[in-house]
């Protein structure tokens, strides 16, 4: 009997081994490519598919829109990560910005997305994916 015992211990460990490894051959996860996806499917209407501002819809609105790759060196070149993650999440207001012209993305990704689960995970789900774009957006800056 305890032969058999450490044969299906060994068999699960295999298959467990087996499935590591596929998990680990598969293309790792890149969160810049994800973020270019995000900025394309949900900014480029406004901030042209170059983030410079330049999007169809940039004509129509009433402000001008940011030239989003000169965010850091307009930040002393610094990436501010912080101010740039609270104006795409926008459901907490920030006086020192000003008016709000920009969709508040927050609660758009977390309805739109992820409304069949808790408010918790879609929480989470809304700060990943905000964490995207901010990769993405460090990584198209220009000096």
């Amino acid at each position: 009997m305890n032969s058999s015992i450490n044969f299906k211990h060994c068999l699960v460990v295999i298959v467990l081994f087996s499935y590591a490894q596929l998990s680990v051959a598969e293309e790792p996860f890149d969160t810049e490519s994800e973020g270019k996806i995000q900025f394309i499917d949900n900014c480029s209407l406004c901030h042209g598919e170059d983030a410079k501002g330049n999007g169809v819809f940039a004509e129509l609105l009433t402000v001008d829109t940011p030239d989003l790759t000169k965010l850091k060196k307009e930040n002393g070149g610094y990436f501010p990560y912080k101010d740039v993650y609270l104006m795409i999440d926008g459901r907490e207001e920030v006086l020192l910005h000003g008016p709000r012209y920009m969709p508040i993305w927050g609660d758009r990704f977390k309805l739109s997305t992820w409304a069949h689960v808790s408010d918790e995970h879609a929480d989470t789900l809304v700060r990943g994916t905000i964490f995207e774009l901010l990769i993405y957006l460090e990584s198209i800056q220009e000096d």
